[in-house]
């Protein structure tokens, strides 16, 4: 079976030559976005790439030329190993000594820290702690793989590798590139706000499919909202009204913030249900939950009249 260092050899690069990086982010949503941020946001995961642990540090600062980043694929392992797909190879140009101040003070940093607490620990600890930061630029001789190539990695604690060490065969080659996530089955969605705002394409795709019955906790106290999708976008698009400001757009939510938001679905409805009978499901679930007396729900939500 064909294996990533295959891959390099056609180009003519050695394997000795490369250290292999692959992201598994510890924060669930940025964990199931990467994919899609890699297409949307990839100045993000960049910097998201150029600050790391110290061992990782040591791996990188070993002289080798080539950086061949891979993003988490799917969530499953497959006996001891987890699908991988290649972001792209990148030349390691070096690093400079940055203080945390500077670092947390970059604009994708902070857009990281505040939608998935990514480098919290920088934003912890002293502003004028000195951290390597890595230049990676991306190079072209693998770019016809990126978002095409799919691997089965072997896990181990160390997410910054040598490529000799690798061992990592080839599951797919795909004709186009698509840095896309599957979505999960309806149950298993547990959405941010920042999620909703970047939901990828097939994700989105999926949640305009459905009208259905939802649930908003607000992350920072725990309180519940029940609400109701029947509009031509159906879920996706309450969803995305729901965290299109910075506050929340009904009564009850109007004075929270909605970066502490979580989604999920409490009852997914046939798409072609009235709006009458979707009430009418939203009201059980209300009433089952009991979120007016013990939530953000408000007593005339209960008056069945459908939003305009």
């Amino acid at each position: 079976m064909l294996s990533f260092n295959d891959v390099l050899g056609s180009v003519g690069i050695a394997p000795e030559d490369v250290n292999v990086m692959l992201h598994s982010p510890r924060h669930p949503d940025m964990l199931a976005l990467m994919p899609s941020l890699v297409r949307t946001r990839r100045a993000a995961i960049e910097a998201y790439q150029a600050a790391h642990s110290r061992g990782a540090e040591r791996t990188l600062c070993g002289g080798r030329s080539y950086v061949a980043s891979f993003v988490k694929a799917a969530p499953e392992r497959i006996e001891g190993r987890s699908k991988k797909l290649f972001m792209g190879l990148y030349r390691n140009m070096g690093h400079e000594m940055r203080s945390h101040a500077a670092i947390m003070a970059h604009r994708e940093v902070h857009w990281l820290y505040e939608s998935f607490g990514v480098f919290a620990e920088m934003s912890d600890a002293s502003p004028e702690r000195q951290h390597r930061w890595f230049d990676l630029q991306l190079d072209d001789h693998l770019s016809d793989y990126e978002g095409s190539l799919l691997v089965l990695a072997r896990l181990t604690q160390n997410y910054v590798r040598l490529a000799e060490n690798l061992d990592a065969p080839i599951l797919a080659l795909s004709e186009t590139g698509a840095f896309e996530a599957a979505p999960p089955d309806w149950r298993q969605m547990h959405l941010s706000a920042e999620f909703v705002r970047n939901i990828p394409l097939g994700w989105a795709a999926r949640l305009r499919e459905w009208r259905g019955v939802y649930l908003i906790v607000d992350e920072r106290d725990g309180a519940r909202y029940v609400g109701s999708a029947y509009g031509a976008e159906n879920l996706l698009g309450r969803w995305q009204e729901h965290v299109a400001g910075d506050r929340g757009i009904t009564a009850g939510l109007a004075g929270r913030e909605t970066r502490g938001f979580r989604f999920s679905i409490l009852e997914r409805l046939s798409p072609d249900m009235e709006a009458n009978d979707v009430i009418r499901r939203e009201h059980s679930w209300i009433a089952r939950l009991d979120t007016i007396r013990y939530g953000l729900n408000l007593a005339d939500q209960m008056g069945g009249v459908p939003r305009a």
